[in-house]
């Protein structure tokens, strides 16, 4: 069975997100949706399969798709991921969709088999853009990705999510400046590793 394609206007996608947002994904049932956008739980279930793929599609349609950019620059394809990442986190009750989606998918195992997907694709362009600096020497060839990214990413995460706090597209640039100088980006060279616990650093030595 293949998925409905998600469209942004899409009257049984809307009333799942509308009833995420008043009620929490723990509490949405396709009964209430169908209701919703009178349609039969037939048509649903036709369509999408199950509740959580619903959820699922639901939540995907908030992320519009973009090309994965090519700037030249980590400094330029991070910055327009990260203003496509605001853009996203300010869509409406994104900050009480999100964290409602999050919750349920540890009780679920089909939903947490869904935001582990969500994840992956949520990380993928990052992760591409991080490989294309170390090709082109801005990053240290054994950097770490994963950890370029959560920095990336997790401001922005943080204070849209778990803060509760407005995020703008002039929050991107410090942060973008915070993680080049992390990783030493343009410099081909990473920070040295914090010594190990119980040693000391040499005086006069950077850490």
């Amino acid at each position: 069975m293949s998925p409905r394609p998600r469209r942004a206007h899409d009257p049984i996608l809307q009333a799942t997100l509308d009833v995420i947002a008043e009620q929490g994904v723990v509490s949405v049932s396709v009964d209430t949706i169908a209701a919703r956008a009178m349609v039969s739980k037939a048509t649903i279930y036709r369509h999408w399969g199950s509740r959580a793929r619903l959820i699922h599609a639901a939540i995907s349609s908030l992320q519009q798709p973009t090309a994965d950019p090519d700037t030249g620059s980590l400094r330029g394809d991070l910055t327009m991921l990260l203003q496509h990442l605001v853009e996203y986190f300010n869509a409406p009750n994104i900050a009480r969709i999100f964290p409602s989606f999050v919750d349920a998918a540890v009780r679920d195992a089909e939903l947490a088999e869904l935001r582990q997907r969500t994840l992956r694709t949520g990380r993928a362009s990052f992760e591409r853009v991080v490989r294309l600096a170390i090709e082109r020497g801005e990053l240290a060839h054994d950097v770490d990705v994963a950890l370029v990214v959560d920095l990336a990413r997790s401001p922005i995460i943080y204070r849209r999510v778990v803060a509760q706090t407005s995020v703008r597209k002039a929050d991107v640039a410090p942060i973008v400046d915070a993680v080049l100088a992390a990783f030493g980006a343009g410099r081909g060279i990473s920070l040295p590793a914090s010594p190990p616990a119980g040693r000391r650093a040499r005086p006069g030595r950077r850490r």
